[in-house]
Order: structure tokens, then sequence, then C-alpha cells
């Protein structure tokens, strides 16, 4: 049967069950079933949006790219480590999901991204392509992504709290950071808020100085910012303890690695 003859066939049966004219039913999906019926290898490209950059344990807003795609095919995107020749080969892919497109755009909403734990920046290759596979082994489309997990800011906290002189404290408590990159920023707070003002890391890496005993210990949280702007916050607790030993046991040293990023 052709196609002309297979539509009215249809059109004919659908007439006698709904009672609607079989020339207005073709002139209105005549044009779809010709389109699907006829369809070429389809296409996906990509939007403005070719790469995207983002701090490590952030939620990236959205991913997206064009396509001729339209339901009840989809748009998958799929995660790799290394750039793919043919991404629909899924060689250690893994899939953030599938998409029905929307006026010829396929978007992915808040994309979580494994966070890096590395001292440099992870890159990552986000490839769309159709699903169910198109069968021609010529049709494989798909556009490509890179997404760029920057690292963060990673360093040493050190602190010494102050020396006692018999019973009396002198001032000479610290907190430095080693370890850092010259172009990385801090930033001090002794109440678990930060205001996000930050001030660059001195050449000696001391960020808090001339610290006495209280009797009271004291937690001091210091963010360190990268360029980018990304940053981690690690904290130091002086005990504080009041100057009623003797001298050469009383100048404690606390060291404390990375606890957590941003």
């Amino acid at each position: 049967m052709d196609k002309v003859t297979g539509n009215v066939g249809w059109c004919n049966w659908f007439v006698r069950e709904v009672g609607v004219t079989c020339l207005l039913i073709l002139g209105l999906f005549s044009p779809l079933l010709s389109n699907a019926q006829a369809r070429d290898c389809p296409t996906i490209t990509n939007t403005t949006q070719t790469s995207v950059t983002a701090c490590t344990g952030y939620i990236i807003d959205s991913l997206q790219v064009k396509t001729s795609v339209f339901w009840p095919d989809k748009i998958e995107l799929i995660r790799f480590n290394s750039p793919q020749t043919n991404p629909y080969e899924r060689i250690d892919g893994v899939s953030l999901g599938e998409l029905i497109s929307s006026n010829g755009i396929a978007t992915m909403r808040t994309i979580a991204f494994p966070p890096n734990t590395d001292a440099s920046d992870k890159t990552y290759y986000v490839y769309g392509v159709v699903t169910p596979a198109p069968t021609d082994v010529n049709c494989k489309p798909f556009a490509l992504i890179t997404v760029t997990i920057k690292a963060s800011a990673m360093a040493t906290l050190q602190a010494q709290e102050a020396s006692c002189m018999g019973s009396e404290s002198a001032a000479d408590g610290w907190i430095k950071l080693i370890g850092y990159q010259p172009t990385d920023r801090y930033e001090v707070s002794t109440n678990g808020l930060f205001s996000g003002q930050n001030y660059p890391i001195p050449t000696d890496g001391v960020v808090v100085s001339h610290l006495s005993r209280t009797g009271n210990p004291k937690t001091y949280d210091v963010r360190m910012y990268s360029a980018f702007g990304c940053y981690t916050v690690q904290s130091v607790t002086l005990a504080n303890i009041a100057c009623n030993c003797l001298p050469e046991k009383c100048v404690p040293i606390v060291i404390q690695k990375l606890s957590r990023g941003h």
C-alpha cells in the first residue's frame, strides 16, 4: 500500500468513527505524517553554550543543545572523562539523563559533577546524542559541551598558642597558611560567618597574629579563595590555657589540613 492509499484508508475509517471530513483530516495531518516518514538524519548542534566552568561542589544551572529531534525520540547527555570520536559507543560514559526538546532546544537543569579533590582543574566532556540511536550507521549526530570543574584553593593551616612567661601570657600566638598560591586570598571569621570581603595573603602567610592566652578556647575559621573565586574553609581551635605551667610546656603547635571546599 502506498502512502496516499494508506492515508485515505485511515481517513475513511476515521470519518466512519468520528464524522469529520476526510479532506480536513488529510489537510491537517498529511504534512506531519510525511515529514515523520521521510525524516532525514536528525541534527544536534551547540547553542551559544559550548563550555561551562564551575567551582567544585557547585551545581551547574543548565546544559543545552539545539536539535531537530522531536518526541518520541529524545536527546541524552552523556559525561566522559576524555574526548570521544563516537559517543554512541558509550565507552566509560555516564548518562546524565534524557531530554525532550522544546522549540528545537533540549535543556537539562541543575547538574551535579563529581567533586574535584585534585590540585588542578578537572575537565569533563558532555555529549548530546539521539536516543534511541539511529539505525543508520552513517547517522550519528552529536554536540559537545566541555565542563571544567575548578580546583579549590589548597593549603595547610598552622597555628601556635601564645607562650607563657611564668603566669603571664605573651602576645606571640599566630595562625598562618602555608603552601598557598600567590594569587590566593583569605578571610578570617571567629563566629562561623563570612562577609566575602577578602585580602591578599601576606608573604609570611600569617593571617592572625599577636594572640594571647585568654583562658578560654577560641575557634578561628579561615576561608581561602582561589583566583577563580573557589574557596576552602579550614578551622583551628586554640586551647588558650591559662599560664600556670612551666614555660617549656606551654607552646603547643597545631597543624590542620584542608577541611571542606566550595
